[in-house]
Formats: C-alpha cells, sequence, structure tokens
C-alpha cells in the first residue's frame, strides 16, 4: 500500500511512520528535510519536503497514494492557528483530490459538542468536516487525552506532579476524558487503512475509564511514590492558568493555554458507532501510565510535541519556505584561545543551555525567558531532542537549532517575539597551541524598532557574552 503521512515529524506522526514502514511503502511530508533525517533516518520511509500552507510545494507528493493521513496540529501556532488549520486541511484535499486519493485518515480531538468550544477544538472539528465533505472516504478518528511519553497532556502533567507537592487545581483539571495509550491511537490508525467503508465516518476513540485530569495526576503521583496534596480554586481563567504553568513548566504555557480551553469540556465517548469494526481493546489509564514510565527510557522512537518547526511562530504563511531577506544585521562578536583540543573545547557548547543554563547570570535568561512568555512568546525550558549531539530543527529554551557541524559549530535562532531575527553561534577552530573558541550573537532586523532593541540591550548583552565565553573557555580545562 502507498501511503503519505502529513505531520510526520509530530508526536503521534513520527510514531505511525515507523509503525507502518516495514509493512508499506510510506512518504513522510515534512518541512524541514535535514532535520527529519537527523531524527528518523533510519526509518524505512520516502522524505517529501514540503508545507500544507503552500500547495504547489506538496501537490505532487500525492500522485499514487492510496491512502493519506492527516496528523498535522497547529497547536502552537501562534494566535492564526485557527485559520492556518483550515488553510491546511483545503491544500490537503485540493491535492488529494487531484490526484485520486482512495483514503483519507484524520486524527482529531473528542469533544462535547453540546458546549462551547474552545477555538482549538472548534478548528479541529471543521479540519473534520473539510476532509470528510471531499468526496473521499474518510475515517476522523477522534481521540479523548493520549497518554505517553513526549505529549503534551502527559509532560505537563508529569512536570506538574514532580515539581510540586502542593497544587493549586483549577476547575478544569475536573473535567471528564476517556485517556487512551499512545500505543492504541497508533493501532486504530494503522487498522483504519484496512477496514472495509463505504462513506465517511467518525469514531470515538478512548480508553475505557472516565476519569479526570486530578485522577491522572493522582495516579501518576502514586505510581512514583509521590505525596501530592491539591488545592481546588474556582477561578482561574486559561490566561491566568497558562501564567501559572509559565512560571513552574515554561515550556509549556503558551501551548498548554490551548489546550487549558480545550479541557474545559469533557471529552468521553457518547457514540460507540464504528468501534465496532477494529479489533482492538484500549488499555485502561492505569496500565497506560504504567507502561509509558516503565519504557520512556527505551522509546526514543517518536517526536515530542514540541519537537516540529510548528511549535514555534511561523515568520510567514504566505512564503513557509523562504527565508525573510533583513536590512541590518548588528553583531557582537568574541573570540578566546584554549589550551582544550577542539573536541574538549566543543563539549561545554555542546552541554549548554536547559539543567544546565547559559554558564553565566542564568537568572537574567529566565527572567527574559519569563518576559517572553508573557508576551505570547515561547518561554524557556523546552529540551533537546538528542542531549549528546545538536540536531538540525532541535529546540534548546528559546532558541531553535538552525545550522550544525558536529564538534565544530551551532548556531540558534531565537523564538521570542523579537522586532527581528536573533541568533547566537558558536564554533571552535584548531589553533597553534589548543583552541579558538568563536562565540557570536547577532541580530537582523528591517525597522527602527529593531535597531533600537539590539542597542539598548547591547551593554547588558556585553557584559553576560563576555563572561560566557569566559566561563566556556573554563570549562574546557576541565573535561576529560
Amino acid at each position: 500500500m502507498n501511503i503519505l503521512v502529513t505531520g510526520a515529524t509530530g508526536y503521534v506522526g513520527s510514531r505511525l511512520v515507523a509503525a507502518l514502514s516495514s509493512d508499506h511503502q510510506v512518504k513522510s511530508l515534512v518541512r524541514d528535510e535535514i532535520s527529519y533525517k537527523d531524527k528518523f533516518g533510519y526509518l524505512n520511509t520516502t522524505i517529501c519536503k514540503g508545507d500544507l500552507v503552500d500547495l504547489e510545494s506538496i501537490k505532487d507528493y500525492f500522485q499514487n497514494v492510496d491512502i493519506a493521513f492527516y496528523l498535522v496540529h497547529s497547536l502552537s501556532a501562534g494566535n492564526k492557528f485557527y485559520d492556518k488549520e483550515l488553510l491546511c486541511a483545503q491544500n490537503f484535499i485540493d491535492a488529494a483530490k487531484k490526484n485520486n486519493v482512495k483514503r483519507i485518515i484524520y486524527l482529531g480531538g473528542l469533544s462535547d459538542d453540546t458546549k462551547p468550544l474552545s477555538p482549538h477544538l472548534k478548528s479541529r472539528n471543521e479540519v473534520g468536516e473539510i476532509l470528510r465533505s471531499s468526496g473521499i472516504p474518510c475515517i476522523e478518528l477522534q481521540s479523548s487525552i493520549i497518554i505517553g511519553e513526549g505529549g503534551l497532556s502527559y509532560e505537563i502533567m508529569k512536570s506538574l506532579v514532580h515539581k510540586l507537592p502542593i497544587m493549586i487545581t483549577p476547575r478544569w483539571v475536573s473535567s471528564l476524558s476517556q485517556p487512551i495509550w499512545i500505543n492504541d491511537v497508533i493501532e486504530y490508525l494503522k487498522e483504519s487503512i484496512s477496514i472495509d467503508i463505504s462513506d465517511s465516518l467518525i469514531v470515538q476513540i478512548g480508553g475505557p475509564s472516565i476519569v479526570t485530569y486530578k485522577n491522572l495526576m493522582a495516579t501518576y503521583a502514586e505510581i512514583y511514590g509521590l505525596k501530592r496534596f491539591m488545592i481546588p480554586v474556582p477561578v482561574l481563567t486559561p490566561r491566568l492558568s497558562s501564567l501559572w504553568l509559565g512560571l513552574v513548566t515554561p515550556a509549556y504555557a503558551r501551548a498548554g493555554k490551548k489546550l487549558i480551553e480545550s479541557l474545559k469540556t469533557n471529552s468521553i465517548i457518547t457514540d460507540k458507532k464504528g468501534t465496532g469494526l477494529f479489533n482492538i481493546t484500549p488499555v485502561d489509564y492505569k496500565e497506560a501510565l504504567k507502561n509509558v514510565i516503565s519504557m520512556k527510557e527505551t522509546d526514543m522512537i517518536g517526536a515530542r510535541w514540541f519537537d516540529p518547526v510548528s511549535s514555534g511562530p511561523r515568520l510567514s504563511n504566505k512564503a513557509p519556505l523562504k527565508e525573510i531577506e533583513y536590512k541590518y544585521q548588528m553583531t557582537d562578536e568574541r573570540k578566546i584561545t584554549t589550551t582544550a583540543n577542539m573536541t574538549q573545547a566543543f563539549k561545554p557548547i555542546n552541554d549548554i543551555g536547559g539543567p544546565n543554563g547559559w554558564y553565566f547570570a542564568n537568572f537574567l535568561w529566565k527572567i527574559r525567558g519569563w518576559l517572553d512568555l508573557f508576551v505570547g512568546g515561547v518561554g524557556t525550558r523546552r529540551t533537546r531532542f538528542k542531549k549528546d549531539k545538536f540536531v538540525i530543527g532541535d529546540t534548546l529554551d528559546w532558541w531553535r537549532i538552525s545550522d550544525t557541524i558536529e564538534g565544530e559549530m551551532v548556531e540558534f535562532k531565537a523564538e521570542m517575539k523579537l522586532p527581528g531575527e536573533a541568533y547566537l553561534k558558536f564554533s571552535v577552530n584548531p589553533s597553534v597551541k589548543g583552541s579558538e573558541i568563536i562565540q557570536t550573537a547577532g541580530f537582523k532586523t528591517n525597522n527602527l524598532a529593531g535597531i533600537l532593541y539590539w542597542y539598548s540591550l547591547y551593554p547588558l548583552h556585553a557584559f553576560i557574552f563576555s563572561r560566557m565565553i569566559k566561563a566556556i573557555k573554563k570549562r574546557t580545562l576541565f573535561v576529560g
């Protein structure tokens, strides 16, 4: 069977490609080919570079495709995620119809349609309507909360339980859901390829137990042997909840706001029509949690919710595959020599960020992340996919890796809310007595606001960067 998976870099998509690639001819539609190869190059799949917001970049990949999976998810794509979801769905349909695709399989969200829906859930439902009305038979799987290492719902829960002995719990943690294990979701997607249908249908999927998010957190804490106290509060809006998340778990605040809005409504199965077509018995949420916890050290095959480029703000929906040209560029370049060899000199650079910090004035980096979070940016504490080496497209705090040469160079681009584009580059060159470390901080802009931004912060940046490169040198001397 010839299969196309859109959203192949995503949390569900990467796992599905791995599950299908041994038995089918699989195409993976991705925006960043290099990053995908670095992370999933071992998978037996044809990599197709394109972006669903640009029909011309994707239409040829649908040729000779029997089954097309729609797993694109714009949860973190900023304020315009709603319009982007609908545009992507329409372009997907146009390409599928032109190439006579036989079946569409879509993973959507399970919601209570009798209640007002959040923009996130509303967009998911409208995407489903677009796909089902295309004339191509479509199976829409509407899933409750997915339990799996790397998934947003699970990672927020895990982070809160581990970091907070006492938790303030807003009303949304009492909404009902039927959590389902990620492996069971993958099985539903796989079986959707072969079940006999003549028309489009919706299948609601979830685990056998109806529980609250609070139950999930309590069960997770119990499995780990942690005592956690939860104090309910009557009022805590999604906006305030996301800011609260930002102080405790900054990586989840921006996307978490949309998730919180969705959790305000129940996510339980009300129509079992269609589930009888599948030979699947989902495990209970307690077993799912135990499975995820026991497998987390070995299950590295899939992506996390924030790994795809869509987890950071897009520069332009009109030109998704082009770089913006900037008129002005300011840089702060610093060099320092060390007696360490190149491998030793690059080691502290490879370890930078995340839990290790940035080697100088870490509290200032955290404050900057919180300020960015407050205005709707990504904040801090996003972790890398691979700890042993840099991978293009991977995330680190508010940065995304834009270029790297293993053991020699890495360049980060900032995904903060800025009047331009900031970057930070480290490189190591051999020298007569050891190695030379070059650290370059830069900013590109097209406007006066960007120029004022750079020069107003330059004294602070100079103070931080001059000491950061010295701290890197100091660490090179202790590398074994």
